[in-house]
């Protein structure tokens, strides 16, 4: 064993070796060119925090403009108070906004001197008048119109001027880790973060030991990342700078640059000694693969897939293998920021990897042992999935065969087809006469007569085929069904009398397949029934039984006395609950229970059930949904059996919900006047696909019987739900399950 374990170990550390190795070259590939700079300054990511940096700077300080001076600088050209006119009328004409003002105004107007209340309709003249004359301002007072147009102008600036601010905490940032000297060859103005008396001094000193970098900059007028007041119509003095950008030795950009030094010695120290390893790894690949590690077990399970499967997990372990290298290599430039977070990722994402290549290895050991000749090859190929298809596709024309071997069951039906084909037989030597005329006097048309006259002897054999071989079988059916025989269901075929008939006996077929299924399924419940009461009414009884005897031993102590007292007092009361239930669930199945029927609202209703549940649904792990109507739904029902038939339900759902799921109670009115109430939840136990079953007495979700409950839930809430008229139905789809109330509402109601 020992000797296994030490080849299982040797086996997985090469393939962890093999993986470093491929990993080094990979990440070369991957992060070479971001690494092959000569330091920080040279690469893309400074150059863009240079970039966004001379953006910031342009927009806060060298064409930085107050808010005032900006507004002070806008203009208003005669093309925009047009194309202003323009865009409003586009958006109304100026006839249909007059007509609109005086259809407004006019009725009123009218009705106001007609009922002899003239202040009225002066009052509504004088605001017609008045909105035709802002109207007709608009379309003929340009210094009315450029009020306007600047009055829009400045809400733009106002806004622009808002998100400039959003960028300030940026520039704040940046500005500490730069130096700038910027002078505009129009205006001759000077920017700086020096204190330097002329350009000279500035670029003597920018370049000089106490910066780490620095580099000529132009600065265009519109040079802005964000934003430029030249959109928003202004005349602003905004000019072209040049100058120099330089990073100061005790930058915190020094940092970055540090650490892309260390990264970039690493990486290539990283990648020589991984280049290393792998020709280790290719010089010790024989030796190594002759390593039988414990693997005799997989290796059976392996010999009995398919060739094509196992090719295809051999390729699915090999991609896995190769993408984690790749991921792999996409994490290394992380690992400088967060060597934590990104040094444990790189840990998992590299053991994950030898997993992959240590299985990929081992399928690769498996194909060469079981493929090591020809013989072994096409033994494996006859194995496939894909022969296995051919095979199968093959069996299908096997059927259209049989189809023919089924039309001469009954000689009457043969014989048809015997007429069949000599009209077919016909058909051909018409086609064979029409391909000679052709050939003898070169018309396109007895050629295309022939391949006529093929396609349509071809469909009719076949057809006819079909439909012989198909009657036979109704027949045979027939026959059986007679000789008291269970028959093979017939595949439906066509509308004819044929496909009837072969209904018919499906349908007779069925109707005795069902009685005995019907009949199996009566015993075999009736005996979990049985075996389902017997165990839920003896748990309890054994437990009184039990403790009643301890209490009568001498040397229990009081305690003990007080605590067996309290257990039997429990399991007495769930005995009776049980046969409560029973009782219950009995009387109302026999249809003597009493119910006591009023006006009730379900949302009410359904809102009280969730109260009593609320502290044990917010301790729970399970995220319930509930959805109710805001209007009330009114039903004439028992209000206590329904909230009882509520109560169950919900309690189910808690009882039985997976844990950290989410379950949905939703109420609904249908476009049939009727409430839909639903209660979903995934189950924490396996249903089955018998669901209808969980309706039985004392059946459980929970096969083992460990959960509290009496089994008779959802059997109690069916037979109310009956004896209101109303439909409870159960549907599951692997472990959703799933339950509907559907009860009728009251007619007033609905219609409200």
């Amino acid at each position: 064993m020992d000797t296994k374990w030490r080849s299982n170990a040797l086996f997985f550390l090469y393939a962890l070796l093999l993986v470093i190795g491929l990993n080094g070259p990979l990440t070369l590939m991957e992060q070479g060119d971001h690494y092959l700079h000569r330091d920080y300054y040279q690469t893309q990511e400074f150059r863009q925090q240079l970039d966004q940096y001379a953006s910031y700077l342009n927009l806060f300080v060298l064409n930085s403009l107050s808010e005032q001076d900006a507004k002070a600088s806008i203009t208003v050209e005669e093309d925009d108070i047009e194309q202003y006119r323009w865009m409003r009328n586009q958006e109304v004409p100026l006839k249909d906004q007059i007509y609109l003002i005086r259809n407004e105004y006019d009725p009123l107007i009218q009705e106001a001197s007609d009922s002899g209340n003239d202040k009225v309709a002066d009052y509504y003249a004088a605001e017609r008048d008045g909105k035709l004359e802002e109207l007709m301002k608009l379309f003929e007072d340009n210094d009315y119109v450029s009020a306007l147009i600047r009055d829009e102008k400045e809400q733009e600036i106002d806004f622009y001027y808002r998100q400039r601010e959003t960028y300030r905490s940026e520039y704040n940032h940046l500005d500490n880790q730069f130096d700038y000297y910027f002078r505009s060859p129009s205006t001759n103005i000077v920017h700086t973060s020096l204190n330097v008396p002329d350009d000279s001094s500035a670029r003597n000193e920018l370049y000089g030991s106490s910066h780490a970098y620095a580099a000529s900059y132009t600065i265009d007028i519109g040079h802005s990342l964000h934003y430029s007041l030249e959109f928003y119509g202004t005349d602003a003095p905004l000019a072209p700078y040049q100058g120099w950008i330089a990073v100061p030795k005790d930058s915190a950009m020094q940092e970055s640059a540090k650490r892309y030094k260390r990264a970039q010695w690493s990486l290539f120290a990283y990648g020589l000694a991984s280049v290393v390893l792998l020709v280790f790894c290719l010089i010790r690949w024989r030796s190594v693969l002759s390593l039988r590690a414990e693997t005799s077990r997989w290796a059976a399970y392996h010999r009995k897939l398919p060739l094509d499967v196992k090719l295809l997990l051999f390729a699915g372990t090999s991609a896995l293998t190769l993408g984690l290298l790749l991921s792999l290599a996409g994490q290394y430039s992380g690992l400088f920021d967060a060597l934590l977070l990104y040094g444990g990722k790189m840990l998992a994402t590299l053991f994950l990897a030898a997993v992959g290549m240590a299985l990929t290895l081992l399928q690769w050991q498996y194909l060469v042992n079981e493929l090591s000749s020809w013989s072994d090859i096409r033994r494996e190929w006859a194995r496939s999935l894909i022969v296995r298809g051919a095979l199968q596709m093959k069996s299908s024309f096997a059927r259209i065969a049989n189809y023919v071997k089924d039309s001469y069951l009954y000689k009457s039906t043969g014989i048809r087809l015997f007429a069949h084909s000599i009209v077919l037989i016909g058909l051909g030597l018409a086609g064979g006469w029409s391909t000679f005329s052709y050939f003898e006097y070169d018309d396109p048309f007895f050629l295309l007569f022939t391949a006529v006259m093929a396609i349509i002897g071809i469909a009719v054999v076949l057809l006819s085929t079909r439909q012989f071989g198909y009657l036979n079988k109704v027949a045979m059916a027939a026959n059986e069904l007679a000789a008291g025989r269970m028959p093979n269901e017939l595949p439906p075929s066509g509308s004819g009398v044929i496909a009837s008939l072969a209904s018919n006996i499906n349908t007779l077929r069925l109707g005795v397949t069902m009685l005995q299924n019907e009949q199996a399924k009566s015993e075999r419940l009736k005996t979990e029934l049985v075996t389902n009461v017997s165990h839920d009414l003896r748990t309890p009884l054994t437990s009184i039984i039990t403790y009643a005897g301890l209490l009568k031993t001498e040397d229990a102590t009081m305690e003990e006395r007080a605590a067996y007292i309290e257990i039997i007092n429990q399991k007495s009361k769930r005995l009776k609950t049980m046969i409560d239930d029973l009782f219950e669930v009995s009387t109302m199945a026999s249809g003597n229970a009493r119910m006591l029927l009023e006006k009730a609202d379900l949302v009410q209703l359904m809102q009280q059930a969730l109260a009593e549940y609320k502290e044990t649904m917010d301790s729970s792990d399970i995220q319930f949904r509930i959805s109710m109507p805001e209007e009330p739904l009114y039903a004439l029902v028992d209000g206590q059996k329904l909230w009882r038939v509520f109560d169950n339900l919900i309690g189910n759902m808690i009882k039985y919900s997976l844990s950290h799921t989410r379950a949905y109670i939703s109420m609904q009115l249908s476009d049939r006047h009727e409430a839909i109430i639903t209660f979903k939840n995934v189950s924490k136990y396996e249903l089955g696909d018998n669901a209808e079953e969980l309706f039985e007495r004392f059946k459980r979700g929970d096969t083992s019987r460990h959960t509290e409950g009496s089994g008779l839930g959802l059997a109690i809430a069916k037979s109310i739900i009956d004896l209101h008229e109303g439909r409870l139905a159960l549907e599951t789809d692997g472990d959703l399950f799933k339950v509907s109330v559907i009860l009728k509402l009251q007619e007033q109601d609905t219609k409200g």
